[in-house]
């Protein structure tokens, strides 16, 4: 069978975002327990980010505009240069991408943990407290607080006419989990919360070939919450796991683009977003 269209687009938009693209580590990929005292838990893992709506057409729409900016035969329209903007942002804020993620947490006193996790381009620091645990009260619960920042930006693939020239990102997320726990398995499931503020410098050029050319300086500010839960299941023995977890999250951002230091207009957007996360985490 011949995959359709639509299929083909996304794939080949998808290819080049997990190649620039800067989402956001949305899974937490750790039980709801945490270890003894002065133990560790660590996890290794990839999630992929799945859009299912507004970020994917936006990108999309804006690669074939910046494709045909690129090419220079004809001048664009203030609708157009929007669209790449819009594209630009849409691929630095939450594109179809994979996200490999390393983490480790030290419990340093009783029922609390200082955790550390790398993903791609950003670093998390966080601690999280167990409230309830499954001994004393037949369920395991845990809360706790971190806080990213994207250490790097990565180019923008598919858009051929657009550079991002700077890029800052930093994120609070607040994991609460309940869930249960024993010699070969953990189970664990809960709210996701996540709020991000970002900020891009962006550099449109179009080429001048045919009389069309333009340069221009635009940024893009704003913030944006993640809303939604997750829940994940690991299978092993006592100190080593393989699991799975799922995330489903609402996407709402806020932005302002900016041309030559001028508002010009708001770039708003929501989306659903799936997020499978498959890896391996351990107690020691």
């Amino acid at each position: 069978m011949r995959p359709s269209t639509s299929f083909l687009r996304f794939a080949t938009l998808a290819a080049a975002a997990l190649c620039t693209g800067c989402p956001p580590a949305l899974s937490s990929f750790q039980p709801a327990h945490v270890a003894p005292k002065h133990h560790v838990q660590a996890e290794i893992g990839m999630d992929v980010s799945v859009p299912t709506g507004t970020i994917v057409d936006v990108i999309d729409t804006g690669i074939d505009v910046a494709k045909v900016a690129a090419e220079g035969e004809r001048e664009l329209t203030d609708a157009e240069i929007e669209q790449i903007y819009r594209a630009g942002t849409g691929a630095v804020l939450n594109p179809p991408a994979a996200t490999p993620h390393v983490g480790v947490a030290f419990t340093a006193v009783d029922n609390l943990e200082i955790n550390l996790r790398y993903a791609t381009s950003s670093l998390r620091l966080g601690t999280r407290y167990q409230f309830l645990s499954k001994e004393h009260h037949g369920v395991d619960a845990s809360v706790g607080v971190g806080v990213g920042y994207f250490l790097f930006g990565l180019p923008l693939s598919g858009l051929p006419v657009l550079n991002l020239d700077d890029f800052s990102r930093f994120q609070v997320d607040v994991p609460l989990v309940f869930g249960t726990h024993g010699t070969w398995y953990r189970v664990w499931g809960g709210p996701r919360f996540m709020y991000t503020y970002f900020g891009t410098e962006l550099n449109l050029e179009i080429p001048n070939t045919y009389g069309f050319g333009k340069i221009e300086l635009a940024s893009v500010g704003g913030h944006g919450f993640y809303v939604g839960g997750q829940g994940g299941v690991a299978v092993g023995y006592k100190y080593v796991f393989f699991g799975v977890e799922l995330t489903l999250v609402e996407l709402i951002m806020r932005g302002q683009l900016e041309v030559l230091n001028k508002p010009v207009r708001s770039l708003d957007m929501e989306d659903f977003i799936v997020y499978p996360t498959i890896g391996f985490m351990g107690e020691f």
